[in-house]
């Protein structure tokens, strides 16, 4: 038992030695051809170098699986050309989460400038309203502040809808001729 242990260890060991200048030639036959493959299909040099050398080592873990040197031919083309379309795919779906962030970025960034005008509009217009004379104060508060149409408010402050519109109507034109807009808070987009 121990002869036949023996030489199959011996075999093992030349065989591995064998296999050693066969990749060497390998790697010099098909090595520049395949960096000139992967970089037509990454357009990145170092990148299609990184992934001819992974390649290889690959070919290099899988060496007793390749009876001819076509077959190992085959294996490097197919593999690197997998390994670049798989690279191309995870640049492609990092480039996507990364436009997908910049485009969130960008509404909250509008959405914030949104609510920054509106509060500045809401701010100017309670100011406003709180300088309207108290009738018609009263009038705006309950029509636009509470949502009451004429006939509800006319019928809380007892006084005619026409009494009720004429006070609505003085206090719009009364904020539209006092309510100033400056042009640096309006984002144009």
């Amino acid at each position: 038992m121990r002869n036949t242990d023996n030489l199959a260890t011996e075999k093992s060991k030349r065989l591995k030695q064998q296999q050693v200048p066969e990749f060497e030639k390998v790697f010099h036959l098909f090595h520049p051809a395949l960096v000139f493959f992967a970089r037509r299909l990454v357009n990145d040099a170092a990148i299609a170098q990184d992934i001819v050398t992974d390649v290889f080592v690959k070919l290099w873990q899988k060496k007793g699986d390749f009876p001819t040197i076509y077959s190992a031919k085959a294996f490097l083309y197919i593999s690197t050309r997998n390994a670049c379309l798989n690279h191309n795919h995870k640049v492609h779906y990092q480039s996507r989460i990364r436009e997908n962030i910049r485009q969130q970025l960008n509404e909250i960034e509008v959405h914030e400038m949104n609510e920054a005008i509106h509060a500045e509009v809401v701010r100017q217009v309670h100011h406003i309203v709180g300088g309207l004379p108290e009738k018609c104060k009263e009038v705006m508060v309950l029509s636009y502040g509470k949502g009451l149409d004429c006939h509800e408010i006319a019928r809380r402050m007892q006084l005619s809808v026409h009494t009720v519109r004429n006070q609505k109507n003085r206090g719009v034109h009364l904020i539209r001729n006092r309510f100033s807009f400056r042009e640096e808070l309006v984002p144009i987009l």
